[in-house]
């Protein structure tokens, strides 16, 4: 997504969420001049005071980012990715963006090996210690293997729900989950937890205990309408695809457990 430098912040988040990306880029004349990603706007307009509706792209922007050429190699990518503590890189061509490289997708498409992408990840998320330590290589595989596990089970909802993109399946797997385990009893919530992704388990865990009675299949769906912006037919079909695919991810005998504990509508929704 291209945008130019007298676009305003509240332009670029609109783009952002429209499109369900993380950054967008920054031309003029047909020159890439910056990148502003979320927590740029974030942090740089919000978290200043800033009118979001008048401060312009520029005012936030990172300038003239490093970038690739779509000849560079994904080594070149992995490297400057983890010196600059960075995650999404602009491919430039005769001054031309022409591409966006960013650590997701080469996590997603294990496109490197994982002590390479994990010494990017933990950069990223500010884990340390010296760097002889014994213990560096088997954190940075356990950090990776957390993260491209979560990533499987996003890029199969998003397939099955049939959704835009990741974040759209991200925001989905969000909105099921927490309706589901906050429909479960406090015991029977940390059962199911426990057998979910590793990243995704602080968020659920620290959900109110349930059961919360006032959870249905129509709050679910409700969600869904307002985090994915699509109508309820639509939401009505992606929480079934979601939450069986969820449930599928765990053992058989807690997908039962689970489904013992929701309500009379649910449950007829995951039978059909």
């Amino acid at each position: 997504m291209v945008l130019n430098p007298n676009d305003t912040v509240l332009e670029a988040a609109r783009a952002i969420e429209a499109n369900r990306i993380g950054a967008v880029a920054v031309q003029k004349d047909r020159r890439l001049v910056g990148i502003a990603t979320d927590r740029d706007l974030t942090v740089r307009a919000l978290g200043r005071g800033l009118d979001p509706s008048s401060t312009t792209i520029s005012e936030v922007m990172t300038p003239s980012p490093l970038t690739l050429s779509p000849r560079d190699s994904v080594d070149d990518a992995i490297r400057l990715m983890k010196e600059r503590n960075i995650r999404r890189i602009p491919l430039v061509e005769d001054g031309r963006i022409v591409g966006m490289v960013t650590l997701d997708d080469l996590i997603l498409e294990e496109a490197a090996p994982l002590e390479e992408l994990a010494a990017v990840v933990e950069a990223q998320i500010g884990e340390g210690g010296p760097a002889d330590s014994d213990r560096l290589p088997s954190r940075r595989r356990s950090m990776v293997r957390a993260e491209a596990t979560l990533q499987r089970l996003v890029k199969q909802v998003q397939e099955e729900a049939d959704l835009d993109d990741a974040d759209q399946a991200r925001a989905a797997l969000d909105a099921v989950l927490s309706g589901l385990v906050r429909r479960l009893t406090a015991g029977e919530a940390l059962d199911f937890i426990a057998q979910l992704p590793s990243l995704l388990q602080p968020r659920l865990r620290a959900l109110p205990p349930g059961p919360d009675k006032t959870v249905t299949r129509g709050s679910i769906e409700a969600d869904l309408v307002a985090r994915l912006g699509i109508d309820e037919s639509r939401a009505a079909r992606v929480f079934v695809a979601v939450a069986t695919t969820v449930l599928g991810s765990v053992s058989p005998g807690e997908a039962e457990q689970v489904i013992s504990q929701l309500p009379e509508d649910l449950q007829k929704a995951l039978a059909a």
